[in-house]
Protein backbone atom coordinates (compact mmCIF):
# COMPACT_ATOMS: atom_id res chain seq x y z
CA UNK A 1 0.00 0.00 0.00
CA UNK A 2 1.20 3.61 -0.34
CA UNK A 3 0.20 5.74 2.17
CA UNK A 4 -0.51 9.34 1.62
CA UNK A 5 1.42 11.30 3.78
CA UNK A 6 0.03 14.31 5.92
CA UNK A 7 0.33 16.79 9.05
CA UNK A 8 -1.65 16.03 11.74
CA UNK A 9 -4.78 17.73 10.84
CA UNK A 10 -4.47 18.35 6.55
CA UNK A 11 -4.98 16.73 3.97
CA UNK A 12 -5.50 17.05 0.32
CA UNK A 13 -8.38 14.44 0.04
CA UNK A 14 -11.70 14.17 -1.65
CA UNK A 15 -10.49 14.35 -5.34
CA UNK A 16 -7.29 16.53 -4.78
CA UNK A 17 -5.24 13.48 -5.13
CA UNK A 18 -6.85 12.80 -8.17
CA UNK A 19 -6.58 16.02 -9.59
CA UNK A 20 -2.76 16.05 -8.67
CA UNK A 21 -2.57 12.53 -10.57
CA UNK A 22 -4.34 14.42 -13.73
CA UNK A 23 -2.48 17.34 -13.88
CA UNK A 24 0.37 19.09 -15.66
CA UNK A 25 -1.25 17.65 -18.83
CA UNK A 26 -0.50 19.66 -21.60
CA UNK A 27 -2.51 21.80 -23.82
CA UNK A 28 -4.64 20.11 -26.75
CA UNK A 29 -3.07 16.45 -24.91
CA UNK A 30 -5.78 14.03 -24.06
CA UNK A 31 -5.43 12.19 -20.58
CA UNK A 32 -3.75 8.97 -20.88
CA UNK A 33 -3.36 6.33 -18.39
CA UNK A 34 0.59 6.75 -19.05
CA UNK A 35 0.38 10.48 -18.16
CA UNK A 36 -1.41 9.49 -14.89
CA UNK A 37 1.07 6.88 -14.42
CA UNK A 38 4.34 9.39 -14.83
CA UNK A 39 2.24 11.44 -12.26
CA UNK A 40 2.03 8.95 -9.89
CA UNK A 41 5.95 8.15 -10.14
CA UNK A 42 6.33 11.96 -9.42
CA UNK A 43 4.45 11.99 -6.75
CA UNK A 44 6.32 8.93 -4.96
CA UNK A 45 9.50 10.83 -5.37
CA UNK A 46 7.90 14.26 -3.98
CA UNK A 47 6.95 12.29 -1.01
CA UNK A 48 3.19 12.80 -1.36
CA UNK A 49 3.15 8.92 -0.16
CA UNK A 50 5.07 6.51 0.86
CA UNK A 51 5.57 3.45 0.82
CA UNK A 52 4.06 0.54 3.71
CA UNK A 53 6.92 -1.68 3.99
CA UNK A 54 5.48 -4.38 6.15
CA UNK A 55 2.32 -6.62 5.83
CA UNK A 56 -0.33 -4.78 7.76
CA UNK A 57 -4.07 -3.45 7.17
CA UNK A 58 -5.65 -0.33 8.39
CA UNK A 59 -8.45 0.87 10.79
CA UNK A 60 -9.94 3.70 9.14
CA UNK A 61 -13.03 6.22 10.36
CA UNK A 62 -15.00 8.93 9.22
CA UNK A 63 -16.81 11.29 11.55
CA UNK A 64 -19.09 13.97 10.11
CA UNK A 65 -20.38 15.65 12.99
CA UNK A 66 -21.96 13.35 15.32
CA UNK A 67 -21.66 10.38 12.93
CA UNK A 68 -19.08 7.70 12.97
CA UNK A 69 -18.00 5.11 10.99
CA UNK A 70 -15.39 2.74 11.75
CA UNK A 71 -14.11 0.00 9.75
CA UNK A 72 -11.31 -2.43 8.17
CA UNK A 73 -9.29 -1.22 5.29
CA UNK A 74 -7.25 -4.30 4.22
CA UNK A 75 -7.66 -6.42 0.38
CA UNK A 76 -9.77 -9.21 -0.23
CA UNK A 77 -9.10 -12.36 -2.49
CA UNK A 78 -10.98 -12.22 -5.80
CA UNK A 79 -11.71 -16.00 -5.40
CA UNK A 80 -14.10 -14.81 -2.37
CA UNK A 81 -16.19 -13.42 -5.17
CA UNK A 82 -15.62 -16.62 -7.37
CA UNK A 83 -16.84 -19.21 -4.60
CA UNK A 84 -19.80 -17.09 -3.73
CA UNK A 85 -18.39 -15.67 -0.48
CA UNK A 86 -19.17 -12.10 -1.43
CA UNK A 87 -22.56 -11.36 -2.44
CA UNK A 88 -23.80 -8.60 -4.88
CA UNK A 89 -26.87 -6.83 -5.50
CA UNK A 90 -26.75 -4.68 -8.73
CA UNK A 91 -26.38 -5.41 -11.98
CA UNK A 92 -22.92 -4.18 -14.30
CA UNK A 93 -22.76 -3.01 -17.47
CA UNK A 94 -19.93 -4.82 -19.57
CA UNK A 95 -18.84 -1.66 -21.07
CA UNK A 96 -18.48 -0.11 -18.14
CA UNK A 97 -15.52 -2.20 -17.13
CA UNK A 98 -13.34 -2.20 -20.41
CA UNK A 99 -12.09 1.32 -19.29
CA UNK A 100 -11.90 -0.23 -15.79
CA UNK A 101 -9.69 -3.22 -17.03
CA UNK A 102 -7.69 -0.92 -19.19
CA UNK A 103 -6.57 1.49 -16.29
CA UNK A 104 -5.45 -1.51 -14.08
CA UNK A 105 -3.13 -3.05 -16.88
CA UNK A 106 -1.67 0.38 -17.85
CA UNK A 107 -1.89 2.27 -14.52
CA UNK A 108 -2.12 -0.42 -12.05
CA UNK A 109 -3.38 1.60 -8.76
CA UNK A 110 -6.89 1.20 -7.07
CA UNK A 111 -7.39 4.56 -5.54
CA UNK A 112 -10.54 3.81 -3.87
CA UNK A 113 -11.32 0.83 -1.87
CA UNK A 114 -14.60 -1.60 -2.47
CA UNK A 115 -16.94 -1.03 0.02
CA UNK A 116 -17.96 -4.26 1.65
CA UNK A 117 -20.53 -4.64 4.62
CA UNK A 118 -21.13 -7.61 6.97
CA UNK A 119 -24.03 -8.30 9.69
CA UNK A 120 -22.35 -6.93 13.11
CA UNK A 121 -19.97 -8.82 14.80
CA UNK A 122 -19.49 -7.76 18.80
CA UNK A 123 -15.66 -9.90 18.12
CA UNK A 124 -14.74 -7.68 15.06
CA UNK A 125 -16.31 -4.11 16.78
CA UNK A 126 -14.24 -5.21 19.88
CA UNK A 127 -11.08 -5.41 18.60
CA UNK A 128 -11.37 -2.41 16.63
CA UNK A 129 -12.64 -0.28 19.59
CA UNK A 130 -9.15 -1.62 21.46
CA UNK A 131 -7.36 -0.64 18.29
CA UNK A 132 -8.40 3.03 18.54
CA UNK A 133 -7.73 3.39 21.82
CA UNK A 134 -4.09 4.39 20.52
CA UNK A 135 -3.39 7.61 18.59
CA UNK A 136 -4.04 7.46 15.17
CA UNK A 137 -1.02 7.31 12.44
CA UNK A 138 -2.74 9.56 9.96
CA UNK A 139 -5.45 12.53 10.66
CA UNK A 140 -7.04 14.46 7.35
CA UNK A 141 -9.80 17.12 7.47
CA UNK A 142 -11.56 18.10 4.05
CA UNK A 143 -15.32 19.24 3.98
CA UNK A 144 -16.08 18.95 6.91
CA UNK A 145 -15.10 15.43 7.85
CA UNK A 146 -12.21 14.19 9.47
CA UNK A 147 -10.45 10.98 8.05
CA UNK A 148 -8.63 8.81 10.87
CA UNK A 149 -6.13 6.11 9.96
CA UNK A 150 -4.45 3.83 12.30
CA UNK A 151 -1.65 0.71 10.92
CA UNK A 152 -1.88 -2.33 12.12
CA UNK A 153 1.42 -4.38 12.13
CA UNK A 154 0.50 -6.93 14.84
CA UNK A 155 0.54 -10.17 13.20
CA UNK A 156 -1.76 -12.02 16.06
CA UNK A 157 -4.40 -9.29 15.90
CA UNK A 158 -4.26 -9.28 12.03
CA UNK A 159 -4.76 -13.24 12.07
CA UNK A 160 -7.13 -12.88 14.82
CA UNK A 161 -9.55 -10.46 12.74
CA UNK A 162 -8.85 -12.16 9.69
CA UNK A 163 -10.84 -15.94 11.86
CA UNK A 164 -13.64 -13.57 12.99
CA UNK A 165 -14.53 -12.45 9.19
CA UNK A 166 -13.68 -15.98 8.06
CA UNK A 167 -16.69 -16.72 10.40
CA UNK A 168 -18.98 -14.69 8.80
CA UNK A 169 -21.00 -16.41 6.26
CA UNK A 170 -21.24 -14.06 3.40
CA UNK A 171 -20.39 -10.51 3.42
CA UNK A 172 -22.05 -8.29 1.00
CA UNK A 173 -20.93 -5.19 -1.63
CA UNK A 174 -22.33 -2.29 -0.71
CA UNK A 175 -20.56 0.04 -3.51
CA UNK A 176 -18.19 -0.81 -6.21
CA UNK A 177 -19.35 -3.39 -8.71
CA UNK A 178 -18.29 -2.39 -11.89
CA UNK A 179 -14.57 -2.32 -9.86
CA UNK A 180 -15.06 -5.72 -8.67
CA UNK A 181 -16.24 -6.74 -12.23
CA UNK A 182 -12.91 -5.31 -13.89
CA UNK A 183 -11.05 -6.85 -11.52
CA UNK A 184 -11.86 -10.41 -11.70
CA UNK A 185 -11.75 -9.66 -15.44
CA UNK A 186 -8.32 -8.87 -15.68
CA UNK A 187 -7.13 -11.21 -12.61
CA UNK A 188 -8.15 -14.08 -15.33
CA UNK A 189 -6.53 -12.03 -18.31
CA UNK A 190 -3.64 -11.59 -16.45
CA UNK A 191 -3.39 -15.47 -15.52
CA UNK A 192 -3.28 -15.89 -19.23
CA UNK A 193 -1.06 -13.84 -20.16
CA UNK A 194 1.68 -13.22 -17.04
CA UNK A 195 3.79 -15.24 -15.27
CA UNK A 196 3.23 -13.07 -11.99
CA UNK A 197 0.04 -12.41 -10.73
CA UNK A 198 -0.23 -12.47 -6.90
CA UNK A 199 -1.22 -8.55 -6.54
CA UNK A 200 -4.01 -9.46 -9.36
CA UNK A 201 -5.39 -11.78 -7.51
CA UNK A 202 -6.61 -9.20 -4.58
CA UNK A 203 -8.41 -5.99 -4.52
CA UNK A 204 -8.41 -2.95 -1.69
CA UNK A 205 -11.33 -2.94 0.30
CA UNK A 206 -13.25 -1.24 3.51
CA UNK A 207 -15.40 -3.45 5.53
CA UNK A 208 -17.81 -1.68 7.50
CA UNK A 209 -20.62 -3.21 9.93
CA UNK A 210 -23.68 -2.92 8.42
CA UNK A 211 -25.27 -1.45 10.82
CA UNK A 212 -23.21 1.83 10.38
CA UNK A 213 -23.88 1.86 6.46
CA UNK A 214 -25.81 4.98 5.73
CA UNK A 215 -27.86 4.77 2.49
CA UNK A 216 -29.58 7.86 1.15
CA UNK A 217 -31.85 8.84 -1.69
CA UNK A 218 -31.50 7.26 -5.57
CA UNK A 219 -33.69 8.46 -7.86
CA UNK A 220 -34.03 8.71 -11.86
CA UNK A 221 -34.57 11.40 -13.70
CA UNK A 222 -36.04 10.95 -17.87
CA UNK A 223 -35.77 13.20 -20.44
CA UNK A 224 -37.15 11.46 -23.18
CA UNK A 225 -35.24 11.11 -26.84
CA UNK A 226 -39.13 11.62 -28.40
CA UNK A 227 -42.14 13.37 -27.58
CA UNK A 228 -44.52 11.33 -25.36
CA UNK A 229 -48.51 11.27 -25.24
CA UNK A 230 -48.61 12.63 -21.72
CA UNK A 231 -52.19 11.10 -21.46
CA UNK A 232 -51.12 7.51 -22.71
CA UNK A 233 -48.07 7.88 -20.31
CA UNK A 234 -51.10 8.21 -17.57
CA UNK A 235 -53.73 5.55 -18.47
CA UNK A 236 -50.63 3.40 -18.72
CA UNK A 237 -50.00 4.06 -15.08
CA UNK A 238 -53.32 4.13 -13.66
CA UNK A 239 -53.92 0.51 -14.70
CA UNK A 240 -51.45 -0.81 -11.91
CA UNK A 241 -50.91 2.13 -9.91
CA UNK A 242 -53.51 4.47 -7.52
CA UNK A 243 -52.23 7.67 -9.08
CA UNK A 244 -52.79 10.92 -6.64
CA UNK A 245 -51.89 14.82 -6.77
CA UNK A 246 -49.48 15.80 -4.13
CA UNK A 247 -50.90 18.06 -1.68
CA UNK A 248 -49.83 21.80 -2.42
CA UNK A 249 -47.35 20.00 -5.25
CA UNK A 250 -44.86 19.31 -2.70
CA UNK A 251 -41.96 17.13 -4.14
CA UNK A 252 -43.02 13.43 -2.89
CA UNK A 253 -40.78 11.84 -0.95
CA UNK A 254 -41.57 8.40 -0.31
CA UNK A 255 -41.38 6.20 3.12
CA UNK A 256 -42.44 2.96 2.55
CA UNK A 257 -42.26 -0.03 -0.43
CA UNK A 258 -44.21 -0.19 -3.25
CA UNK A 259 -44.88 3.62 -2.93
CA UNK A 260 -43.46 6.14 -5.38
CA UNK A 261 -42.91 10.11 -5.96
CA UNK A 262 -43.74 11.00 -10.13
CA UNK A 263 -43.08 14.58 -11.77
CA UNK A 264 -44.63 15.04 -14.57
CA UNK A 265 -45.92 18.40 -17.01
CA UNK A 266 -45.11 20.72 -13.35
CA UNK A 267 -46.68 18.75 -11.37
CA UNK A 268 -45.79 16.05 -8.72
CA UNK A 269 -48.11 12.94 -8.27
CA UNK A 270 -48.09 9.64 -5.82
CA UNK A 271 -48.06 6.45 -7.23
CA UNK A 272 -49.07 2.94 -4.95
CA UNK A 273 -48.75 -0.21 -6.68
CA UNK A 274 -51.86 -2.07 -6.33
CA UNK A 275 -51.79 -5.21 -8.56
CA UNK A 276 -51.24 -8.42 -6.06
CA UNK A 277 -47.54 -9.04 -6.08
CA UNK A 278 -45.89 -12.42 -5.37
CA UNK A 279 -42.48 -11.58 -6.93
CA UNK A 280 -41.40 -9.55 -4.10
CA UNK A 281 -39.16 -7.67 -6.36
CA UNK A 282 -37.29 -4.45 -5.10
CA UNK A 283 -39.03 -1.25 -5.94
CA UNK A 284 -35.81 -0.39 -8.39
CA UNK A 285 -36.87 -3.69 -10.24
CA UNK A 286 -40.70 -3.48 -10.42
CA UNK A 287 -39.96 0.65 -11.74
CA UNK A 288 -37.50 -0.67 -14.40
CA UNK A 289 -39.91 -3.47 -15.22
CA UNK A 290 -43.42 -1.77 -15.08
CA UNK A 291 -42.75 1.28 -16.00
CA UNK A 292 -39.59 2.29 -17.96
CA UNK A 293 -39.19 -0.47 -20.44
CA UNK A 294 -42.73 -0.88 -21.42
CA UNK A 295 -43.47 2.93 -21.43
CA UNK A 296 -40.23 4.58 -22.48
CA UNK A 297 -38.48 1.33 -24.26
CA UNK A 298 -35.64 2.26 -21.22
CA UNK A 299 -33.63 -1.21 -21.42
CA UNK A 300 -30.74 -0.32 -18.95
CA UNK A 301 -30.80 2.96 -16.83
CA UNK A 302 -27.06 2.70 -16.96
CA UNK A 303 -26.18 3.23 -20.63
CA UNK A 304 -29.79 5.09 -21.83
CA UNK A 305 -28.98 8.73 -22.42
CA UNK A 306 -32.42 9.31 -21.85
CA UNK A 307 -32.06 8.45 -17.77
CA UNK A 308 -30.17 9.98 -15.08
CA UNK A 309 -29.18 8.95 -11.64
CA UNK A 310 -29.68 11.46 -9.04
CA UNK A 311 -28.26 10.23 -5.11
CA UNK A 312 -27.26 11.55 -1.98
CA UNK A 313 -28.96 13.55 0.59
CA UNK A 314 -29.38 16.79 -1.93
CA UNK A 315 -30.77 14.39 -4.74
CA UNK A 316 -34.40 16.22 -4.26
CA UNK A 317 -32.76 19.57 -4.76
CA UNK A 318 -30.69 18.42 -7.55
CA UNK A 319 -33.60 17.01 -9.55
CA UNK A 320 -35.88 20.09 -8.89
CA UNK A 321 -33.04 22.01 -10.41
CA UNK A 322 -33.12 19.48 -13.38
CA UNK A 323 -36.81 19.76 -13.62
CA UNK A 324 -37.06 23.40 -13.66
CA UNK A 325 -34.36 23.66 -16.93
CA UNK A 326 -35.65 20.21 -18.75
CA UNK A 327 -39.87 21.42 -19.11
CA UNK A 328 -40.47 17.70 -20.76
CA UNK A 329 -38.25 15.87 -17.99
CA UNK A 330 -39.54 13.21 -15.82
CA UNK A 331 -38.57 12.18 -12.18
CA UNK A 332 -39.39 9.23 -10.52
CA UNK A 333 -38.39 8.61 -6.63
CA UNK A 334 -38.43 6.12 -4.30
CA UNK A 335 -37.87 4.81 -0.79
CA UNK A 336 -35.01 4.49 0.49
CA UNK A 337 -33.76 1.19 1.24
CA UNK A 338 -31.89 -0.22 4.50
CA UNK A 339 -29.35 -2.11 5.17
CA UNK A 340 -31.04 -4.83 6.08
CA UNK A 341 -32.80 -4.78 3.05
CA UNK A 342 -29.42 -4.59 1.04
CA UNK A 343 -27.83 -7.95 2.21
CA UNK A 344 -31.40 -9.61 1.79
CA UNK A 345 -31.48 -8.26 -2.30
CA UNK A 346 -28.37 -9.81 -2.11
CA UNK A 347 -28.41 -13.14 -0.91
CA UNK A 348 -31.76 -13.76 -3.07
CA UNK A 349 -29.82 -12.83 -5.84
CA UNK A 350 -31.54 -10.15 -7.10
CA UNK A 351 -29.68 -7.57 -9.00
CA UNK A 352 -30.84 -4.43 -8.93
CA UNK A 353 -31.03 -2.39 -11.89
CA UNK A 354 -27.24 -0.03 -12.35
CA UNK A 355 -27.15 2.91 -9.94
CA UNK A 356 -30.41 2.01 -7.86
CA UNK A 357 -28.55 2.79 -4.57
CA UNK A 358 -26.79 5.43 -3.15
CA UNK A 359 -24.35 4.04 0.33
CA UNK A 360 -22.38 6.14 2.25
CA UNK A 361 -19.42 6.57 2.73
CA UNK A 362 -17.73 7.59 0.05
CA UNK A 363 -14.18 7.43 0.80
CA UNK A 364 -11.74 10.06 -1.10
CA UNK A 365 -9.63 9.06 -3.86
CA UNK A 366 -5.94 8.65 -2.62
CA UNK A 367 -6.11 8.43 0.69
CA UNK A 368 -4.30 4.96 0.79
CA UNK A 369 -3.07 3.71 -2.56
CA UNK A 370 -2.54 0.34 -3.61
CA UNK A 371 -0.15 -0.83 -6.71
CA UNK A 372 -1.00 -3.69 -8.59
Amino acid sequence: MLALKASSCNGRSNGGIAGMLDNRLPENKELTNAHISANLKKMILAGDFYQEEHPCIFIYEITQGTHVQTGVWAVTDLDDFENGHIKTHEATVDSNSVGLINYRNEVGLEGGPLLMTYRPSRAISSILNQLKRAEANSVYYANKVFHRIWTVYDLKTIRQLSLYFAELQHVYLADGHHRLMAAVKYRNIARETLAEQANFNFISSFYLSSDQLRIKESYRVIIPAEEICVDQVFRALKKIFSVTRSQRNEPVRPQQEREFGLFMEGKWYRMVYKLHDRTGLPDACLLQQKVFEPLFKIENTETDPQVTSVGGAGALTEIQHMLAENPVAIAFTLAVINADQLMEIAQRGIKLPPKSTWVEPKIPFGLLLRKL
